[in-house]
């Protein structure tokens, strides 16, 4: 006996059911992601920086392997700086 086809409406349902699955378990990813990027940064030092530094270093180590990466590959050094260096840095100009 041959299957039926699933009618347009019937397709449209499951893609709309499996995209909310997906947002869903996205969401749950990101969460997951969050909480091991923070005890990273705990782990790092970064409790001693105040929230504004604290944001605008992970924004500047985020952005920096799409600005610079070729530079520091020629220099033989790692795609991704040291957050723990970034750390040491605020520290000292803070006093």
């Amino acid at each position: 006996m041959a299957k039926k086809k699933p009618s347009a409406l019937e397709a449209l349902t499951r893609h709309d059911e499996e995209r909310l699955a997906m947002q869903t378990k996205g969401a749950e990813l990101r969460r997951a992601a969050a909480l091991e990027l923070g005890l990273i940064v705990l782990d790092a030092g970064g409790s001693r920086l105040g929230a504004d530094a604290l944001r605008r270093l992970i924004a500047d180590a985020v952005a920096a392997p799409s600005q610079d990466r070729a530079a520091r590959e020629r220099a033989g050094k790692a795609a991704v700086p040291r957050i723990g260096a970034a750390v040491e840095s605020e520290e000292n100009s803070h006093g």
